[in-house]
């Protein structure tokens, strides 16, 4: 059992390792080609490149649907797996053989979703931002519960942005001069966009004498700031918080709702790391059924394309799933993980009718 169990294994893993190159590297060339124009064929290249470990997660489950097919569906064309009926080894004790791989593949997609990504995606921005925007100035940091964002002469650190009412809730101004050197510091707990300016209310403001250079505070009550970031600017935020290691993002949800944010959008992409990576499971699970049925009538081209059709389905299903958790229509874990429940539901299904 033992060398049979390594021969299917090795099988296994190299069809899985095929799909993964080539579906990657097939999105990879797509997205390459086209993307907008305004960037340069380098541009694109590098952009893309750093997409790659995120590309590779969502490849995942499609891959191991193709590797199993592949695999189970090689071993009956070639009377292999008849011959494992025969000495009394079934499609049970072969899933056992596969089920681990996919496992680790799960955790594995899960530790890059978690440590690897978000090195890629702030390496990403960085070359964004400074060498397609030609932007050197600016610097986005998001962390827990602090964000820093800079350009030009200003530095900004806000404790909590709220995208749906365009409100800061704790804001720091940090105003420089052409020698980087600090002129003026504003503290304020809330500020609101309003009429092309931003609206400060209960703070102090903290000017820096330009000879002596002893600070001279003053509190206000309300105050009025005009800066050329606007709230479309700090939106950029949203986008940032997929940089957060999922730790770092548990405590930025706590300190949003702390402030009182609707943060649903990010406790969907929180529960939404773990549900993605163990979709592969999923389609492991449907994937044996179409694999082994009517193997002997030469159907296996017919059965992956219906595999294929179902994990379409079950693409379109997750992402109205998340789309109905970011507006508040369903929980933000419910959303996440409703799809793998009723897809893993039909999977147990077909894999009972098989009586495996």
């Amino acid at each position: 059992m033992q060398i049979l169990a390594r021969y299917i294994a090795i099988a296994f893993f190299k069809n899985l390792i095929l799909a993964l190159l080539g579906l990657t590297g097939l999105f990879f060339f797509q997205t390459i080609i086209t993307q907008a124009n305004d960037f340069t064929l380098s541009q694109r290249i590098i952009i893309n490149l750093y997409d790659i470990p995120s590309i590779m997660v969502m490849i995942a489950p499609p891959s191991v649907l193709l590797a199993t097919v592949l695999t189970l569906s090689g071993l009956s064309k070639t009377n292999e797996l008849i011959a494992c009926y025969s000495i009394g080894i079934g499609i049970r004790q072969i899933m056992g053989v596969l089920f681990p791989m996919v496992f680790v593949l799960c955790c594995f997609s899960l530790i890059i979703q978690d440590r690897i990504l978000p090195a890629f995606s702030e390496k990403k921005s960085v070359f964004y931002w400074k060498e397609i925007k030609k932007r050197q100035d600016f610097f986005l940091d998001v962390r827990q519960e602090k964000i820093w964002y800079r350009s030009n002469k200003y530095i900004y650190h806000l404790r909590n942005f709220d995208p749906k009412t365009e409100r800061i809730i704790g804001i720091g101004v940090y105003v420089f001069d052409e020698l980087f050197d600090l002129k003026e510091q504003i503290q304020a707990e809330e500020a609101r966009y309003v009429d092309g300016a931003w609206e400060l209310k209960n703070g102090e403001n903290t000017r820096f004498d330009p000879e002596s250079g002893f600070p001279v505070t003053e509190t206000f009550k309300t105050r009025t700031l005009k800066i050329k970031e606007a709230p479309k600017d700090f939106k950029m935020i949203e986008r940032e918080v997929d940089r957060l290691r999922i730790k770092d993002l548990i405590h930025f949800i706590k300190s949003n709702k702390e402030s009182g944010i609707d943060s649903r959008n990010f406790e969907v992409k929180l529960h939404s790391r773990f549900s993605l990576a163990f979709i592969p499971i999923i389609m492991f699970l449907l994937a044996v059924p179409f694999a082994i049925s009517r193997a002997r009538e030469g159907r296996t081209g017919r059965d992956l394309a219906i595999a294929f059709g179902i994990t379409f389905f079950y693409w379109l299903s997750y992402s109205i799933s998340i789309s109905l958790g970011q507006n508040g229509t369903v929980m933000p874990a419910l959303a996440a993980w409703l799809p793998t429940f009723i897809f893993g539901f039909l999977a147990l299904v077909l894999l009972r009718r098989m009586k495996v």
